[in-house]
């Protein structure tokens, strides 16, 4: 709770309880109504999505105080979900929980992590979440850290391959009204959906976990993501944050080509 003061007495008017699994922490409900006590604008919740399936726990979020839900979904049926989670009806909860929040009238921002496992299914995906009501979804490429570093040879795409079905998903989401946003795919790869790139409109950030960020965006930018040999000459150089490191030291950076200037 001294966390959220101290942010708050410095004029942050956004917080996003993550996890772990934040829905599993017993002083969540209460997290969450103090940062409602102290003025917070906008409280969102980072979860699995698998305790959204009961309902009288998304109306006890929605009356403690949170104003976005953002669950995560890796593909438009179970079998896809269900074994990039290794968790068999996990896609039934989450398509169950992100109903249960539409009928309560609640926000709902779902995230995709892009693997080798789904990403052909992601225009699959966006006409789910339409159906579902969803008000808006992220792709984000996957990052190669922990378990998906441990599963690399099988679990990361090549980023080229995956380009022709984020931007189909994309469409999909945007002709019918979602905020549609990719995370960690250089601007060289979304010529024409730059406007799609989340990087862009993520604010500040301070990450208080069992690893303290006091600058997240700049851990971001200058130690979590890389620029190639060609990047200076990029049109796009002062705004692109590049990919996650990891990413060409598997892959290398012939994907990444640079957009002329003019």
């Amino acid at each position: 709770m001294s966390e959220l003061r101290r942010a708050r007495a410095v004029g942050v008017r956004g917080v996003v309880f993550t996890g772990g699994e934040a829905t599993l922490h017993p002083d969540l409900p209460a997290a969450i109504r103090a940062a409602r006590k102290l003025g917070f604008a906008s409280i969102q919740l980072q979860t699995n999505g698998r305790g959204l399936a009961y309902r009288e726990l998304c109306r006890e979020l929605l009356r403690c105080g949170i104003t976005e839900f953002s669950p995560s979904i890796h593909g438009s049926r179970p079998a896809i979900h269900d074994a990039l989670t290794q968790t068999p009806g996990s896609w039934s909860q989450v398509v169950a929980g992100i109903r249960n929040l539409k009928a309560l009238g609640a926000y709902v921002l779902t995230n995709t992590v892009i693997t080798t496992k789904n990403f052909r299914d992601l225009p699959a995906l966006a006409r789910l979440l339409v159906r579902l009501g969803a008000d808006q979804f992220q792709f984000a490429f996957v990052h190669i850290v922990g378990t998906a570093r441990a599963n690399r040879d099988w679990l990361v795409p090549r980023a080229s391959e995956v380009m022709p079905y984020v931007r189909k998903g994309l469409d999909i989401g945007q002709a019918h009204g979602l905020l549609a946003r990719t995370e960690a795919i250089p601007y060289c790869l979304m010529r024409g959906y730059e406007h799609c790139i989340a990087e862009g409109g993520i604010p500040d950030t301070r990450v208080v976990d069992s690893v303290r960020v006091d600058d997240f965006g700049r851990w971001r930018r200058f130690e979590g993501k890389a620029k190639g040999p060609d990047c200076g000459r990029c049109r796009w150089d002062r705004v692109c944050e590049g990919p996650w490191k990891e990413y060409p030291e598997l892959r290398g950076w012939g994907e990444f080509k640079i957009v002329p200037a003019g």
